[in-house]
Order: structure tokens, then sequence, then C-alpha cells
């Protein structure tokens, strides 16, 4: 007699197979559970695909003509799977022991719509425990643990737990935003603004090499574009959550930028173009400033700044014009505006 699972888990993948193997081998040893396992190859350039068809778990594959992104390969996977709750995960994750049950338990009791595990790293450190929003789009991650559900604005959809009947009401994740991150960002203000609940479960645990597959520069720079859309269609739901430690910043800009020094007329100019602007001591004051920042400008200690803001182009003062047009931001005496009808109509597409 066929079992019929009581979850199917979603793992998308792009390239390297070491990790895939090591993520499948860990759900093999750590879940007892009745469970499928769906791989979305997301069009891989190396053998991916044909390794994780020999892994002993005998994961069910589906292989994209292209790579969709995250958010579109889990789109494709969700709407393949064989059952009504859903795990959607990257492939960057090994699970640990005793993980899925207390992660489903939320979702089966219609206690949240997403629920994550708690993110450490391979000795157990606290990497992520969900994140807050501000108005200016960022997110800002928390690193501690707590007891059982903890209700967030944000999780990263590393390892989500989602009902397929909810994901698909709901539109899936937005396909306009790529290959470049932030549509889980998106999902999470969806939920928030149908009142509806994002948790992060203590008693789950997931390891997760965070920033594995966040390598190449053009993503990078579709980061910085998704980054200013979820900002614009977001920001009448978080407009009263600005966090605004540094004088001169806001939050509808054409892009962030931190100038680490004395700079008057550097500050002066972006300012008058509708750029926020945070004036920095040193380079050390960027780590209170985490994937903040879409520009730094600075003259020294450059190795610092590079280890502090991983996302940003770190520029000069001459070069300026030209960092602020490698992280595609288009300076302007014009502020933006939110455009509130292509919010709805995104939102309105399904798959």
């Amino acid at each position: 007699m066929k079992v019929v699972p009581r979850v199917t888990l979603v793992v998308i993948a792009y390239g390297q197979p070491d990790l895939l193997e090591a993520l499948l081998d860990s759900i093999a040893d750590h879940t007892p559970e009745a469970h499928e396992i769906l791989v979305v190859d997301n069009a891989s350039p190396d053998d991916t695909y044909e390794r994780a068809a020999r892994h002993r778990t005998q994961p069910r594959l589906i292989k994209a003509n292209r790579n969709l992104g995250y958010g579109g390969g889990a789109n494709l996977g969700v709407r393949a799977s064989n059952s009504d709750v859903v795990i959607i995960m990257n492939s960057d994750l090994e699970v640990t022991e005793g993980w899925l049950s207390p992660l489903l338990r939320p979702i089966e009791t219609n206690s949240a719509v997403i629920a994550a595990p708690l993110y450490v790293d391979e000795t157990d450190k606290v990497v992520e425990s969900g994140a807050s929003l501000t108005a200016d789009g960022h997110v800002h991650p928390a690193q501690m643990a707590s007891t059982g559900l903890a209700p967030v604005d944000h999780v990263s959809a590393a390892c989500w737990a989602v009902k397929r009947t909810w994901f698909q009401r709901m539109g899936g994740f937005d396909p306009s935003y790529g290959l470049g991150y932030f549509e889980d960002v998106d999902l999470c203000a969806v939920a928030a603004a149908n009142k509806e609940v994002v948790v992060v479960v203590n008693e789950s645990r997931v390891v997760h090499r965070t920033g594995a597959s966040f390598s190449s520069t053009a993503v990078q720079r579709l980061s910085h574009r998704n980054h200013a859309r979820a900002e614009t269609r977001w920001y009448w739901m978080r407009r009263g959550t600005q966090e605004n430690p540094w004088p001169g910043e806001t939050a509808i800009c054409h892009g962030r930028v931190a100038v680490i020094g004395h700079h008057p007329k550097v500050v002066s100019q972006l300012r008058s173009r509708n750029i926020s602007v945070a004036v920095l001591d040193k380079a050390n004051d960027l780590s209170h400033r985490p994937n903040r920042d879409d520009v730094v400008v600075a003259e020294s200690e450059l190795s610092t700044v590079a280890a502090l803001a991983p996302r940003a182009e770190i520029t000069t003062p001459e070069d300026l014009e030209n960092a602020l047009r490698r992280a595609g931001i288009a300076p302007s005496s014009t502020p933006p505006r939110p455009r509130f009808s292509s919010i709805a109509t995104t939102r309105s597409r399904r798959w």
C-alpha cells in the first residue's frame, strides 16, 4: 500500500552537487516522518541532475529548461507536489535530528502561514532567527534563539514550511524578482498585509551555509534592483517602522550610500539628487549597518569596508558616478513615488 506523504520537501538546486548530496544525506539520516523529496534542477551547468537521480533517497526530479531563480524553481516544485504541506528548501542546507515535526506543527494547526527553522552554522551557532523590516526596505536579521514559536516580520526562505493551497492562493513567489533575491521579503509582506503570521520554530534547527549561492556580481546587482522594488512596493505598510539612527537617512530614495570620513561636497551632491546618505566616522561603523548600503565611499581601510559591506559597490569620491551606475542607482532631483496600481497588478498574477 502506498504511503501518503505528510509533506513534500521541494529542493531547489543550481549547480554545487556536493551541497545537494549533503542535504539529501541529512534528510535520509534525520527524517523518519512520511515524506517525499522533489528536486527542481534549475538547468544546472554540471552533473547536479544526474547525481541527484543516483542518490539513495530516490527523489522525484524536475529539470527546468532555464534557470528560473529560487522563486521560480520553488513555484514549479510546489505546483508538482503531492501533499498539502510543502517545505521549500535551498540546496545549501543540512537538516538535523528532530527538525521536521516541530516545523510542520504550526502549519498543520493553522497557527502560521509560513514557518521556518532556526538557522545555525556547522558549530550550532545561530546565524538567523528571523528579521525585522523597516520602511527603507532593509532586512535586519536577528541571531538569538528563544523558545517556542517566534513571530517575525521576515525569515529567509532557505527553508519554509507552507500549505500548498495558501502558497497558490497568494500567487507563489513573484516571478518579477527573477534571480536577484527579495522574493521572500515580498511574500512575507503579502502575509502581513493579509494579517497572517510568519514564525520561526526554535525547536527545529537546520544548518544553513549562508551566502553559498550569492557570489555572482550580476546577481548582486539584481539584488540592488529588487531591494528598490520591495521598498517601493511595501513602503505604505512599513512607513511607521523606520529605524533611523543615522541623521540624514530617508526612507523614500533612489538608493543608499554610506560615506566614510569628511566629504561634505559629496554628501550635499547626493542628497540633492534624492539619495539617502549616512556619514560614518570610520569603516568599522559599517558593522552596525548589515547589508544596508548600495554604495560605500571610502579612501582607506578598503579591506575592512569590503568585509563589512559585501553587497555594496565600494568607491572613491572621484569614481562615485560610475559606482552609482554599477549599483543600478539613477540619481534624480525628483523623489521616487510608490506606484500602488502596479503592486496590485503584479501580486494578482498567479504562476
